[in-house]
C-alpha cells in the first residue's frame, strides 16, 4: 500500500504508467487504504480513477445514520418520486444498524450480504434490489467514503454464490503463505460449520465449545443450535487455545476481515464476486450437493424459514433411483446425521 501518514491525515501516493496519484489527505488509514484499492482496480480494468469529491480537511460522517440525514436533507428532500427510495436507504440503515461505521456499513462484504438477504428472506427480485442498490449509492455519495463497485443484478440473476473446493483450498494456502494463520482458521471454520462470521464465529466463546461440538447462542433468527465440527474445524479451534481471549476469535474484528478479503480478491481475481459471508452460502451448498435433505440443511444453518433453504434446492442430485429402490423393497439410502440441537 502507498499510505503514509500525514499530519493529523493519511496521504496516498503512487505511480502507475508514469501517471501519479494523489488525492488530498485522509481522515483515517481506512479510507486512505479503500481509495488506494478501488483506484488501482480501475487502471487494471481501464477505467478512468474517481477522486475524492471532497476537501482535503472534509472527515467521513461517523455513522451510517448520518449519511442517511445527509441525504435525506440534501438530496431527497426537494426531489419528486424519492418516497420509495428514502424507504430503501432506510431499511437498508435499520438492517446494518443506524450506529454502525458508514465505512463498514457501505463496505463491499456488506452490501452483498444486504443482498443475500433482500434475495433468501425477502424474496425480492433482481430490479428491487438493484432500486436498493441505487438508494445505497447515494448514501456512499453522502457518507464521503470509498465507491465500491456495486453489484448490480442482471436479469434472472438469482444463484448464491459459493466457493468450489478447489477455491477454498486456494484461500486456505493464500492465508498460510501470507502468515494469516489465525484469518485462515476462521474461514475454515466458516466453510464447514456454516456460521455467520461475526454475530456467531467471532462471537463465541470457549464456554460455548465441547468436544468436537460448539453452540450458538442468540443467533440472529433467536434460537441456539449446537453442532458438531469437522475434523479440520476442530483442529482449526484448538489451534487458537495459545491466544489469550473470550474466544478463539473473539479479537478479530468485522473490519480486519473486510480490509483482509478485499486483498484476497486482488490476489485471486476470480474471487472477485465473493465476500467472507460466501463462505456461509458453500456450508449449505455442499451439504445439499452431497445429498443432505433440506430440512436438515435448514436446522444445521439456522435458518428461521424453510423457504429460506429452498433457495439451494436446486443443487439436489437427483435421487429418483433411491425412490425405486424403496418401493421394490430395499434398504432406504444412509443419510448423514447432522445434530442441531442435541448437546451430549
Amino acid at each position: 500500500m502507498a499510505v503514509t501518514k500525514r499530519g493529523n491525515g493519511y496521504q496516498v501516493d503512487f505511480v502507475v504508467n508514469g501517471q501519479r496519484f494523489r488525492p488530498p489527505v485522509f481522515t483515517t488509514e481506512e479510507e486512505a487504504e479503500t481509495w488506494e484499492f478501488t483506484a488501482r482496480q480501475a487502471i487494471k480494468r481501464g477505467k478512468e480513477v474517481e477522486m475524492p469529491k471532497r476537501a482535503p480537511e472534509a472527515a467521513a460522517l461517523g455513522t451510517i445514520d448520518q449519511a442517511l440525514t445527509e441525504a435525506k436533507n440534501k438530496r431527497w428532500a426537494y426531489k419528486r418520486g424519492s418516497h420509495r427510495t428514502v424507504l430503501n436507504a432506510e431499511n437498508f440503515v435499520k438492517w446494518v444498524g443506524s450506529k454502525e461505521k458508514a465505512s463498514v456499513a457501505l463496505s463491499l462484504d456488506k452490501i452483498h450480504e444486504f443482498v443475500g438477504y433482500l434475495k433468501d428472506e425477502r424474496k425480492v427480485g433482481g430490479s428491487t434490489i438493484n432500486k436498493y442498490l441505487s438508494a445505497i449509492s447515494v448514501l456512499i455519495e453522502f457518507a464521503k467514503v470509498a465507491r465500491p463497485e456495486l453489484p448490480y443484478q442482471e436479469k434472472g440473476q438469482n444463484r448464491t454464490r459459493f466457493f468450489t473446493e478447489e477455491e477454498v483450498d486456494l484461500v486456505v494456502q493464500t492465508l498460510s503463505l501470507w502468515g494469516k494463520h489465525r484469518e485462515r482458521d476462521l474461514f475454515i471454520f466458516l466453510v464447514d460449520t456454516g456460521a455467520r462470521p461475526y454475530s456467531e464465529a467471532t462471537a463465541l466463546r470457549w464456554d460455548l465449545i465441547g468436544e468436537r461440538k460448539v453452540e450458538f447462542v442468540k443467533t440472529k433468527n433467536g434460537l441456539n443450535r449446537t453442532l458438531p465440527l469437522t475434523t479440520r474445524a476442530w483442529e482449526a479451534v484448538q489451534r487458537q487455545r495459545e491466544h489469550n481471549g473470550d474466544g478463539p476469535w473473539t479479537d478479530i474484528t468485522e473490519w480486519q476481515m473486510i480490509d483482509l478479503w478485499r486483498s484476497i480478491r486482488v490476489h485471486l481475481p476470480q474471487l472477485k464476486d465473493t465476500v467472507v459471508y460466501t463462505a456461509r452460502h458453500t456450508c449449505a451448498s455442499w451439504q445439499v450437493i452431497k445429498g443432505i435433505d433440506l430440512m436438515r440443511v435448514m436446522k444445521w444453518m439456522g435458518h428461521k424459514s424453510y423457504q429460506t433453504t429452498l433457495n439451494y434446492a436446486h443443487l439436489a442430485p437427483d435421487h429418483l433411483l433411491d425412490n425405486v429402490a424403496v418401493l421394490e423393497g430395499g434398504a432406504s439410502p444412509k443419510l448423514m446425521i447432522i445434530n442441531s440441537s442435541h448437546t451430549d
